[in-house]
């Protein structure tokens, strides 16, 4: 499986030094330029899949190396091997952090939907 990276978009705003990590559309993990305790700038790391974790990192290709190594090892689980619609945080979860802040109405019934088993968790295949 191929990771594509593409920029952090929120509410429409592309986020400057901001990137996320994609394997079929599925958000895996999310990498964004930081200030640390000593104001020196380092790289956030966030793994959203499998045992979700975070790091930081001194340089942009460090933090990408970071999350190709911890989606390497992912792939080697269980969880791994399953289809990726199957993947604990999928799309639909990527669904609602875009929906929570872009349209809160909507966000509401659709939390209520899934806590009450009318919509399924994850989304069908496109």
């Amino acid at each position: 499986m191929h990771i594509t990276w593409k920029r952090t978009v929120i509410g429409g705003d592309e986020l400057p030094y901001d990137f996320c990590a994609y394997v079929e559309n599925i958000t895996i993990a999310r990498i964004f330029r930081n200030t640390d305790s000593n104001n020196l700038s380092v790289w956030s790391v966030n793994m959203q899949i499998g045992n979700a974790a975070t790091d930081s990192c001194l340089t942009r290709r460090e933090a990408i190396e970071w999350v190709e190594h911890r989606f390497a090892h992912f792939l080697t689980t269980e969880a791994g091997k399953r289809d990726p619609q199957e993947w604990p945080h999928d799309q639909r979860t990527m669904e609602l952090r875009s929906m929570r802040h872009e349209n809160p109405e909507r966000y509401a019934v659709l939390v209520e939907d899934l806590r009450s088993g009318r919509v399924e968790r994850i989304g069908s295949k496109r």
